[in-house]
């Protein structure tokens, strides 16, 4: 179990985690969402060891990653920059993190480059973005780790990488069993393999939601307000952002039951309120903020 405790980390005097809590389980795939700014990148900087937290402690299996080696050696933290030892070849990854990391699948990691035709022999800073980002989450997944942190996995990746790159995620998941912690932007590909995900809002967790509930706790409505009703009547209701408006036409997203969400929008002064298909990008936006998209 990797445990976030109350972190916080601040850099020249700017807080940018500002009380930190949260867990992840083995097996789990959690995401890790936010606006830019919001602290997910030093987040996993600081989970993986990397930065040390001003207050509060980041714990995996009760070791503060932090303060023991042991601990860190349990985690792999794979960064945005596709340049990390670029220069090392594939060959040359394997002979260091075989050393590093003593349950490191050689033959999964032999499997995975003939897989995807990443040549052995060829630093990796001549492969091309796409291979890059598919040799980085090979060798992750290869190294027998215990907890995966991904910061921006699939930026740049052709459709076709992209879904090769979140089928090994979903597989390992499955498979081996590691802990997954994948910040993104692609809210569209969280829908496809997270278990739930955390909002990250000004340093500090915002929310989460399990993907699996999500129709269950959220509802997407289009909604045509009576003449002489106006939108503030909507957003008035608890748990109701408009997303987008055109004429007196809204696209809300509420929070609730979805069998008493028609009732309550009609005493708002609805004359019809037709449910729409919901997507996650819908939460982060309740969550995070942004104004709604005008017609």
């Amino acid at each position: 179990m990797l445990e976030v405790d109350g972190v916080r980390k601040a850099f020249d005097g700017r807080a940018v985690l500002d009380g930190v809590t949260f867990s992840a389980a083995p097996g789990e795939i959690v995401g890790l969402v936010g606006r830019n700014g919001a602290g997910k990148t030093t987040l996993l900087r600081t989970m993986a060891g990397i930065f040390r937290p001003d207050a509060g402690s980041v714990r995996y299996d009760g070791l503060d990653v932090y303060r023991v080696p042991e601990a860190r050696a349990r985690l792999f933290f794979v960064t945005d920059e596709r340049e990390w030892l670029g220069h090392y070849t594939p060959k040359a990854f394997l002979a260091l993190f075989s050393r590093i990391y003593p349950r490191f699948d050689r033959e999964a990691f032999w499997a995975r480059l003939r897989a995807f035709d990443l040549p052995p022999n060829r630093k990796v800073q001549t492969f091309s973005k796409g291979m890059k980002g598919l040799f980085y989450l090979s060798l992750a997944l290869s190294t027998g780790a215990e907890g995966i942190l991904l910061d921006e996995p699939t930026e740049g990746l052709d459709p076709i990488y992209k879904k090769e790159a979140l089928r090994l995620l979903v597989e390992a998941a499955a498979e081996a069993r590691p802990l997954i912690v994948v910040a993104t932007h692609r809210l569209e590909e969280l829908e496809t393999i997270a278990d739930r995900v955390l909002f990250l809002r000004e340093g500090r967790i915002d929310g989460e939601v399990a993907v699996e509930a999500l129709q269950t706790r959220y509802g997407k409505w289009q909604v045509a307000l009576a003449e002489g009703v106006g939108p503030e009547a909507l957003e008035r209701l608890s748990g109701v952002r408009i997303l987008a408006r055109t004429g007196r036409v809204m696209t809300v997203l509420v929070e609730g039951a979805p069998e008493e969400v028609p009732g309550r929008l009609r005493e708002a002064g609805a004359l019809f309120a037709e449910p729409l298909p919901l997507r996650l990008e819908d939460v982060y936006v309740r969550k995070l903020g942004g104004t709604p998209d005008e017609g």
